[in-house]
C-alpha cells in the first residue's frame, strides 16, 4: 500500500492567522490548527515524495518524523507552496545526491528566479566562490501535462486554472491530490472517474466563491461527479471550524467526505 500524510491543510496565511481574533483562530481545538498546505507520499519501498515545500516545512517534517526524501513535486510557484525550499538542505547533506524536483515550465522559471543559488548556480556563482557549502542539492525536472515516471512510479499531471497561472493536479494510482484551483475541467473529471479513486484530496478554501480557489458547493459538486471512496477537504481557511464543517456536511447528507487534519495519514492502493 501507498501512504499519503497531510503535512499541512491550511490556506496561505495558515490557521490561526496572525493577529486574528475570530472564533476559529482563537480555538483550542487542535483540528483548527493548520500549517500551510503540503503533503508527503510514502511508497511501499519506503521512498518518499514531497508535494510542495510550504514555509512551515521544517516543523511539518519534524512532526511527521520524515527522515528522508527521494523526490519533490511542486504544484505551482506561490509562496505558500515553495518558500520552505531551503529546508530541504539536510536531505541532500545526508544522501550526498541531488533530489529531483518535478514541476511545470512556468513554475521552474520562477523557482530559478527566486532561488538562483539553488537552481541557477552556474550564473549565480559565475563571479564568486561558493562559500559555506550549505546549498540545497536539488535538481529541476520539467514535467508536462500527462504521465511522468517518478522513482519508478507512474504519476499523471493535470493543468488546473489558478489565478493568473495554472497549478498541477496529481494522480497517483488510486489517489488524486488537487489543491489551489478555481475549477476542474470536464475532461479531467472524466479521467478521475475512470481511475476509480480510493482517495480524493481537494481544495475547499471557504463557504463562499473565490476568484482563485474552490469553495464548498463547487468542491462537493466535483466530489459527487468523481465519486471517490473517500474525499478529504484541504487548503482550508479560517472560515472553517472543523466541527461546524463536519456538521454542515452531515446536514447536506454528504457521506465519506471529511476536512483534513494536519498530520493525518491515509493508505491507498
Amino acid at each position: 500500500m501507498n501512504k499519503i500524510t497531510i503535512l499541512g491543510s491550511g490556506t496561505s496565511t495558515g490557521v490561526p492567522i496572525l493577529g486574528c481574533n475570530c472564533q476559529v483562530c482563537q480555538s483550542n481545538d487542535l483540528r483548527n490548527k493548520r500549517f500551510r498546505t503540503s503533503a508527503v507520499i510514502e511508497l511501499p519501498d519506503k521512498k518518499r515524495i514531497l508535494i510542495d515545500a510550504s514555509p512551515d516545512l521544517r516543523s511539518q517534517l519534524l512532526r511527521a518524523e520524515v527522515s528522508s526524501l527521494e523526490s519533490v513535486i511542486i504544484t505551482h510557484d506561490h509562496a505558500d507552496h515553495t518558500h520552505g525550499m531551503d529546508d530541504l538542505r539536510p536531505f541532500g547533506f545526508k544522501s550526498k545526491n541531488s533530489i529531483p524536483v518535478f514541476t511545470d515550465a512556468s513554475a521552474a522559471k520562477d523557482l530559478r528566479r527566486k532561488f538562483p543559488y539553488i537552481f541557477d548556480r552556474e550564473n549565480y556563482f559565475k563571479d564568486k566562490e561558493i562559500l559555506g557549502g550549505g546549498i540545497p542539492l536539488l535538481e529541476l525536472h520539467i514535467t508536462q501535462v500527462g504521465k511522468e515516471l517518478i522513482l519508478g512510479e507512474g504519476f499523471e499531471f493535470f493543468s488546473l486554472p489558478h489565478g493568473h497561472e495554472n497549478t498541477l493536479g496529481i494522480l497517483h494510482r488510486k489517489m488524486a491530490y488537487f489543491v489551489d484551483c478555481r475549477k476542474i475541467p470536464d475532461e479531467t473529471i472524466e479521467r478521475l472517474k475512470e481511475a476509480r479513486l480510493e482517495l480524493f484530496i481537494i481544495d475547499c478554501l471557504r463557504p463562499s466563491p473565490h476568484q482563485t480557489h474552490l469553495h464548498l458547493d463547487l468542491t462537493l459538486e466535483y466530489i459527487q461527479r468523481v465519486n471517490p471512496k473517500i474525499a478529504i477537504l484541504t487548503h482550508l481557511g479560517h472560515e472553517w471550524d472543523y466541527l461546524k464543517l463536519i456538521h454542515e456536511l452531515e446536514k447536506r447528507g454528504v457521506k465519506n467526505t471529511f476536512p483534513a487534519i494536519d498530520g493525518q495519514s491515509f493508505l491507498y492502493s
